[in-house]
Formats: C-alpha cells, structure tokens, sequence
C-alpha cells in the first residue's frame, strides 16, 4: 500500500489534529509534516466547519505564493473544495494520494477515506488543485 494506508479509516472530529484523529485540515497537516517534513499552521482555534477561512487562504493574498495552482494532479497536491450545493465558497481540503485519488475525511464520510478525484462527492464541489512552493513557505 502506499503512504495513504496510515491514514485511512482514522476517525473525524471536529478540531482534530491527530496524531490519530482528523478533521479535513488536520488530516492535511499530519501527512505534511509526517510525509514532507512541512509543519503547516495548525489554526487550532478555528472549528473544522470554519476551515473555509483556511482554504480560502490557499487561493489568494500572501498565501498564493506558497499555494500554487497546480494544472495537473499529483501525490501531495492539496485538493481544496467547493460548497457542494453550488456555492463558489471553499469549505473542505483534501491532499492527493496519486494523479487520480484524494484523501480527505469529513463528518459525513465518518473518518479518512480514499476516492478517485472524479468520483461524484468529489467533482460537484468544483475541486481545485494547489501545489506547496516550498521555498515561499520557508522564506
């Protein structure tokens, strides 16, 4: 199996920063920092359904320098994404496990789960990859 295995079914919670429970932005940080070496902020204060902050981060001001858009999917790209019901606000974060499958975990999936990138719950939330510059994030 590959990284992922560690991962997945490890349960959800709301706040969840591991070592082995997660919300979607801890499951983010603990395979940075388990996998890349990169200690993400943990924004610890900040609920899980308030994590749209944090996504929405990714994609603009300062933060677009060191979350780059990245055109085609690979292992460790973060998957940030959309309102499923059709909003354009970001709410959930997920990291790519290869150039087909994310990793993520949500109160409804009950725990870390793997589906491919096309898959329906994925693709109605309008996913957008962002690759880790890491020289901006370190400078």
């Amino acid at each position: 199996m590959t990284w992922a295995s560690r991962f997945v079914g490890a349960p959800y919670a709301d706040g969840g920063r591991g070592p082995d429970v997660f919300d979607c932005w801890g499951l983010v940080r603990a395979i940075y920092r388990e996998h890349l070496g990169v200690d993400l902020p943990s924004y610890g204060e900040i609920r899980a359904a308030d994590l749209r902050a944090v996504a929405r981060a990714m994609g603009a001001g300062k933060d677009a320098e060191i979350w780059a858009p990245a055109k085609a999917p690979r292992e460790f790209d973060v998957v940030i994404m959309r309102d499923g019901r059709g909003g354009r606000r970001v709410v959930h974060v997920g990291v790519m496990v290869d150039a087909t499958r994310v990793l993520h975990t949500t109160k409804t999936t009950g725990g870390a789960v793997i589906v491919p990138l096309a898959h329906t719950s994925i693709q109605v939330r309008l996913p957008e990859l962002r690759r880790l510059n890491v020289s901006n994030c370190l400078s």
